[in-house]
């Protein structure tokens, strides 16, 4: 329940409560207040806000801050040299406070809530901002030079401790109080942008403070528009909560239509909520308009019509669901949407369209996408997820022959051959259930596959009904299992003959499954010939070997 609703629900039952029935509510929550909290309560009877006590000077501090500034107070640091365990050699500054910088700070933090708990805002609003936008310098002892700081390496450095979420929230109070219209709401984003109020909500705003914000109806609508022509993901956020305030579910809705194109975000937070609250009509209704509004090319259309497919699941309606399959590949091509597809009936021809589809996207690694803006993100694939996706549409010889040129065998974690080389030996595999072998090796590659783990479906039984679908020749499979026996030989012997004792399990999974594939086409036996030749090969390793036993 967020804070408009529950100030709300609590006006109409005191407007329907008596004086006696008042009076006695009062009594009975008196009666169980702690002691501690006993002079706040009788301080708020009587319309009062207990302060602290500071004796302070404005003038004193705003001199003091002057010389922070001009380099006259500082702190002193020194450059220390350490070793870990592994003798791996370190280096870090350690700070000194002879000016006792942290603890002026602190008291001048302290001032300007106390200014807050007066209601002198405008001193408040003044003080925080001075301090906010403070700098501090260090000297080093030993080279003689001057180091700049700013507050939040203070914080790092444990150079000074303040309750940074409270301080920022007293700002936005302060400031709140302070102007209207679009000077208020400007000041309040910026304030939203620091990285002290990461982790702030804005109901928390209405929550804090000597008095109740007045006009909040005005300000949330004054904060939509606002928000509305602002860019990136913090908006979207703050515009998310704004409206879930103002009018919830139902203004989200409208709001989201009507920013569509700035903020797509919030036709995803609408699906949510609506899922959330199981009303499943609305929600497949809400993304379907979703999915004709989006770009096409953005991957929260895709997010949105996976919530739209789950809604539509729910209400039985398996055509909506298969359309959703398409979109959600569509706009954001993972595995898990591809392999999605093999599940439509007859769906050779769409799998066939949307596989032409991703081989035209662009290359690109998710590294090279800032997170600002997450929710304007452009469907992309980088070109190893290309290269499986690749492989799970079929195209199984131009994958083995990029492959077998290369004669990598150590490295595999960033080798397109350490997800291929194991997904070549799953795929031979005509085992229906997966081995001790088999889930050991998928265990290793799984994060690789860029599978989600929120699929209704496990990784498990989409790959068993992906495998079910296609189609190996056995000339395919002569020429794929002659080159595994290479490149798990090859492989075993750069691990466990190099002496890599902390990944023989990368060798010792593929060596299982390389027997297991081989018995499933009729070698009866291979898997103990196979690991027998190795615990041979290698018997000087007992861990080695050891773990074989295992996968036996």
């Amino acid at each position: 329940m967020n804070y408009n609703e529950f100030i709300k629900i609590i006006d109409e039952k005191l407007a329907a409560m008596s004086n006696n029935e008042k009076g006695k509510w009062i009594h009975d929550l008196a009666r169980t207040i702690k002691e501690e909290e006993r002079d706040k309560f009788l301080n708020s009877l009587d319309g009062k806000n207990k302060c602290n006590e500071i004796i302070y000077d404005i003038k004193e501090i705003q001199d003091w801050s002057e010389k922070v500034q001009n380099g006259d107070i500082y702190f002193e640091c020194s450059y220390r040299e350490v070793y870990d365990e592994n003798h791996w050699r370190d280096y870090y500054y350690e700070y000194c406070d002879n000016h006792e910088i942290g603890k002026m700070l602190t008291f001048a933090f302290q001032v300007a809530e106390n200014l807050l708990c007066q209601k002198r805002y405008n001193e408040a609003v003044d003080l925080y901002n001075m301090l906010m936008d403070m700098s501090f310098q260090a000297y080093d002892v030993d080279d003689e030079e001057t180091i700049d700081l700013e507050l939040e390496e203070l914080i790092d450095e444990k150079l000074v401790s303040l309750n940074f979420k409270k301080i920022m929230l007293n700002l936005m109070y302060a400031k709140y109080q302070t102007s209207r219209g679009k000077e208020r709401v400007a000041a309040l984003f910026t304030y939203f942008k620091s990285n002290f109020s990461r982790d702030i909500k804005l109901d928390e705003l209405f929550v804090i403070g000597p008095e109740e914000l007045a006009e909040t109806d005005v300000f949330l609508e004054e904060w939509i528009n606002f928000l509305e022509c602002e860019d990136g993901d913090l908006a979207g956020s703050l515009l998310f909560e704004a409206c879930i305030l103002q009018g919830g579910i139902e203004k989200l809705c409208k709001v989201a239509k009507e920013a569509a194109q700035r903020h797509p975000l919030l036709y995803l937070k609408a699906c949510e909520c609506l899922l959330d609250q199981k009303r499943e009509a609305e929600c497949e209704k809400l993304g379907l308009e979703a999915i004709n509004i989006i770009g096409e090319t953005l991957v929260t259309r895709g997010k949105v019509a996976d919530l739209t497919a789950k809604a539509a699941r729910k209400l039985c309606h398996e055509e909506i669901v298969l359309e959703c399959y398409k979109v959600a590949f569509n706009s954001e091509s993972t595995l898990n949407h591809y392999l999605r597809l093999h599940e439509i009936e007859d769906g050779k021809n769409i799998v066939d369209t949307e596989v032409r589809k991703f081989k035209k996207l662009p290359e690109k690694s998710a590294f090279e996408f800032g997170n600002i803006n997450n929710q304007m993100k452009k469907n992309h694939i980088s070109k190893e997820q290309k290269k499986i996706l690749l492989f799970f549409s079929g195209e199984f010889d131009s994958i083995y022959e990029e492959c077998e040129e290369d004669k990598t065998y150590l490295g595999w974690s960033d080798n397109i051959k350490g997800v291929i080389v194991p997904l070549f030996l799953l795929c031979l595999d005509r085992n229906k259930r997966f081995s001790k072998a088999g889930e050991k090796v998928i265990d290793e590659i799984k994060y690789r596959l860029n599978y989600s783990e929120e699929d209704e479906k496990s990784f498990f039984d989409r790959f068993s009904i992906w495998k079910d679908k296609i189609k190996i020749t056995n000339e395919q499979y002569e020429k794929y299992i002659t080159w595994l026996q290479k490149e798990v030989d090859k492989r075993t012997e750069a691990i466990v003959g190099g002496g890599f004792r902390k990944s023989y399990y990368k060798a010792e999974g593929i060596i299982a499954l390389l027997g297991e594939v081989m018995e499933s086409h009729g070698n009866a036996g291979a898997k103990e010939i196979i690991i027998e030749h190795y615990k041979k090969v290698h018997s000087k390793k007992r861990a080695f070997k050891a773990e074989l036993e295992d996968l036996k």
